[in-house]
C-alpha cells in the first residue's frame, strides 16, 4: 500500500514538474532583455530612438489603421490654414507631408525648420529619407549650435497645440 502511494505521488509531481514548462520561467524569455525582440529586425541603428514625433520609416501611407498623414491635413482645413504659415505661399502640404510616420511628426517638423529656420527639404529629407533619424537627431546634424532636446521639445508642444486646436 504504502509503495503504491510514493508511485502516485511521485508520477503527480513528474506530471505538475512537466506542466511548468521552461523551469520556472514563467513565459519569459531565458535571456534578459530578448523580450519583444523575436520578431523585430534589426536596422543596426541602434543610436536613434523613437517617439510619438521621432523616427521615421517608409510609410508614405497609412499604418495600423490609421488615415495617411496627407489624409488627415486634407480633412483638418484648419491646421492646414496655420501650417501653411510655416512654408512658403504655394507649398502642397499633403504632398510635404509624405513620408512622414504621423501628423504629429511632421508638424513638429515643420516648426522646428521654421523656427531654427533651417531648410525644410533638408529636415524632410533627414527625417524621411533611406536612413531617417528623430526629430532630435535631425536637428543635431542641421544645426549643431542648437539645444536640440529643448527644440524638440518646443516644436513637439507647437505641433500638439495646433492639431489639438479644430
Amino acid at each position: 500500500m504504502i509503495g503504491t502511494f510514493a508511485l502516485v505521488v511521485v508520477a503527480s509531481s513528474v506530471d505538475l514538474h512537466a506542466q511548468r514548462g521552461n523551469a520556472g520561467t514563467h513565459g519569459r524569455p531565458a535571456t534578459p532583455g530578448a523580450q519583444g525582440q523575436a520578431h523585430r529586425p534589426d536596422t543596426g541603428d541602434h543610436a536613434t530612438h523613437t517617439t510619438e514625433h521621432g523616427k521615421s520609416g517608409d510609410r508614405a501611407t497609412a499604418t495600423a489603421g490609421r488615415p495617411a498623414v496627407s489624409d488627415q491635413l486634407a480633412r483638418n482645413t484648419n491646421l492646414s490654414s496655420r501650417l501653411q504659415a510655416l512654408f512658403p505661399a504655394g507649398t502642397d502640404l499633403q504632398k510635404e507631408s509624405a513620408g512622414f510616420r504621423n501628423l504629429g511628426q511632421f508638424v513638429a517638423a515643420a516648426h522646428v525648420s521654421h523656427n531654427l529656420d533651417i531648410p525644410w527639404t533638408d529636415m524632410k529629407a533627414k527625417m524621411t529619407g533611406d536612413h531617417p533619424v528623430s526629430l532630435g537627431h535631425a536637428i543635431q546634424d542641421l544645426k549643431p549650435q542648437a539645444d536640440a532636446k529643448t527644440e524638440a521639445g518646443k516644436a513637439q508642444k507647437e505641433a500638439d497645440a495646433d492639431i489639438k486646436s479644430k
